[in-house]
């Protein structure tokens, strides 16, 4: 049997081969087909509750995207301008660039993880699966960050398969056009594609689920609720984290990201190599904190850890997150909204001022959900919930949302 430092090492190649587990949960214990899935491997999540196979899979969807009057960016000097024109107090970008209509479809390859208890008895008895959906910025390890920061060894200890993946143009998934196909429309749609090969025979690795539930955060937040909108039936039920309605402050969090052109970023280190002009990434660990994080409510080595494994947004995504907004009025099953009490992009750093943001959020985009839906604050946290201290206390509420509405 390996050592759990062997073992630790060979998780990190599972991508690309079979890593052996121990004997009492061996893979095939739990995932008896791999179909649906190419490069398979297997590996434990961050805390070992769970199981997961990894791999990537093909997804085809179209879309109604916006045609971009707009080629570049040329250099950061470009790059730089472009987003203060689109954090500008009356942005006319979005106007001037808007050409119209845009019908974009295609087949591309995700980067998926597919997980389960580990123990055997509670693998046997899933029947609800979490689809979790990541911000901009960051990829599925945001789901599974390190030990005591994973949902889904929370999702795993109480019962739950998660599915996690990177969204087009992040992380190990493939990068088509920044600015023409990686849009806010495609994501959604490829989010409807992921349910349909949850809910369908024979299903990802023969695993037919009762149960979807949507899981966001931030702009992943943005895309769950917008697939309520167009697809009120895909999800059982939805949780939200990092998402409100107030603006005000968006822009500044986003300024102090300190957007670079990923490929020229100094932070690069060849993980950006070779993709388009157009995929941006923030460029400095104190703009994250800004942005990001609640002081003193996080280690620094995860805040270190979280700036080493940023990832990018496309310009076609800022141009067009705004198209999405608006409430999902045919959406009645439950949803609940979290968000850190501290969130600075979305709050200002306060969450109950003028009012409850969360509360305020969940009317304004759920209006029919009546007494389905549920908000918390998590105190003396900011936007990447998951990252900080208090994660536990914001994956126990989600887990006991779902339990509350039977899932």
């Amino acid at each position: 049997m390996l050592s759990l430092i062997t073992f630790a090492l060979a998780c990190l190649n599972a991508a690309s081969s079979v890593t052996a587990l121990p004997q009492e949960v061996q893979p095939s214990s739990i995932f008896t087909s791999t179909s649906g899935f190419t490069g398979t491997g297997f590996t434990f999540s961050a805390g070992r509750s769970a199981v997961c196979l990894i791999g990537r899979i093909s997804v085809s969807a179209s879309a109604q995207n916006i045609k971009i009057l707009y080629s570049g960016p040329p250099n950061q000097l470009n790059a730089t301008q472009t987003i203060q024109e689109l954090l500008a107090g009356a942005p006319t970008i979005y106007e001037e660039t808007n050409g119209g209509p845009n019908k974009v479809s295609g087949t591309w390859t995700l980067s998926t993880k597919l997980c389960f208890p580990a123990d055997l008895i509670a693998a046997s008895r899933v029947t609800t699966v979490q689809l979790l959906t990541h911000g901009a910025t960051l990829d599925q390890t945001y789901w599974d960050f390190a030990p005591g920061y994973s949902y889904i060894d929370a999702a795993a200890k109480a019962g739950y398969a998660t599915f996690s993946y990177d969204r087009l143009g992040v992380g190990q998934s493939q990068h088509p056009d920044p600015i023409q196909v990686v849009q806010a429309a495609i994501q959604v749609e490829i989010l409807h594609q992921l349910v349909l090969k949850l809910r369908s025979m024979p299903g990802l690795a023969g695993k037919l689920f009762q149960n979807v539930v949507g899981v966001g955060h931030s702009a992943g937040s943005t895309f769950t609720q917008a697939l309520t909108q167009q697809y009120p039936n895909d999800f059982d039920a939805v949780i939200l984290t990092g998402v409100s309605t107030s603006v005000a402050t968006v822009s500044a969090g986003q300024a102090a990201l300190n957007l670079q052109i990923a490929n020229q970023s100094p932070t690069n280190n060849g993980k950006f190599n070779g993709i388009g002009n157009g995929y941006f990434t923030p460029s400095t660990q104190t703009g994250l904190q800004f942005a990001f994080f609640k002081y003193p409510n996080f280690d620094p080595a995860i805040l270190t850890s979280a700036f080493q494994k940023l990832q990018t947004n496309t310009l076609g995504e800022l141009l067009t997150f705004g198209t999405l907004v608006g409430p999902a009025a045919s959406y009645t099953r439950p949803v609940q909204i979290l968000n850190g009490n501290s969130d600075y992009v979305f709050c200002g750093g306060n969450c109950k001022l003028p009012s409850d943001q969360a509360a305020a959020a969940l009317g304004f985009f759920y209006p029919a959900v009546g007494d389905k839906g549920s908000t918390y604050l998590v105190p003396n946290t900011g936007h990447n919930i998951n990252q900080h201290k208090s994660a536990g206390e914001a994956f126990a509420k989600h887990i006991e949302f779902l339990r509350k509405n039977k899932l």
